[in-house]
């Protein structure tokens, strides 16, 4: 399953999760969770389509974790307002998840009508899937498709 990963690093790390349809498929916070154990948590998860952050730059940890998937980093033109964030995690009660949550939503939103897009093809899930991970990665949609079929 390819997933979209919103990190919010800190002394308290959290991890969100969303699948290319844009459901939650994890949500994780702990104290003191270092690098090694935010890829073991991704990797059992899915296979990461982007790394998304709620702050402008992206911090060091975010960007050395999509490097070791070899993925781009989602990072807004400027971090999220807290009033924004709010908007979008408006059920999340812990501030680690509901920024995290936060990051991983905008960068989805970021690809959701190329992905819809994709959703009306006629093709299995597994294809339209790696199709979308494809054009997040930044491949052409018609490219992406020949590539896949």
């Amino acid at each position: 399953m390819y997933i979209i990963v919103g990190i919010d690093p800190g002394l308290y790390t959290a991890l969100v999760a969303l699948d290319l349809k844009g459901n939650v498929v994890l949500k994780f916070v702990d104290r003191d969770v270092g690098e090694e154990r935010i890829v073991r948590i991704i990797r059992k998860t899915g296979i990461p389509s982007i790394i998304a952050t709620d702050v402008s730059p992206a911090p060091h940890l975010v960007e050395k974790i999509a490097a070791r998937f070899n993925v781009k980093v989602f990072s807004p033109p400027r971090s999220l307002m807290q009033e924004e964030k709010d908007k979008i995690a408006k059920d999340i009660q812990d501030p680690h998840l509901r920024d995290a949550y936060a990051a991983s939503v905008k960068a989805y939103r970021e690809h959701a009508n190329r992905m819809r897009q994709i959703d009306k093809l006629d093709l299995d899930e597994e294809r339209k899937d790696k199709i979308k991970h494809l054009i997040i990665q930044g491949i052409r949609a018609d490219v992406a498709i020949e590539m896949v079929r």
